[in-house]
């Protein structure tokens, strides 16, 4: 489970940071999935419960993820994803933020055409 919570860290990393325009279907599901989990909170605590443990509702997170992941096993998009995000922390960032950046504007020329 810790090797998943390390995935999504990195999903969410890659939200976070990745140019607009980029990454647009990764940054979707992570928003899906926190909409989900502050969903679920929410209910909860309206039906009188408590929801307090934040790390539970992070491995609720890691599960939706789980889900998508096993649902998608084709997908390339979130080893791509995952990737970005966990280079958001290294030496590279900059440079690997402004190579996104170039690569969305000559694809974004491309399409244009």
């Amino acid at each position: 489970m810790d090797q998943m919570k390390d995935r999504f860290r990195n999903l969410r990393r890659c939200a976070e940071d990745a140019p607009e325009g980029t990454y647009e279907t990764a940054k979707q599901v992570h928003e899906l999935i926190g909409d989900t989990c502050d969903r679920v909170i929410r209910e909860i605590m309206e039906l009188g419960l408590k929801a307090d443990k934040l790390d539970v509702a992070f491995a609720l997170e890691t599960a939706l993820y789980q889900y998508v992941l096993d649902s998608n096993k084709e997908a390339t998009l979130f080893a791509s994803a995952e990737g970005f995000g966990a280079a958001m922390d290294g030496p590279n960032r900059d440079r690997i933020l402004a190579t996104t950046k170039q690569n969305r504007d000559v694809l974004q020329q491309i399409r244009s055409m």
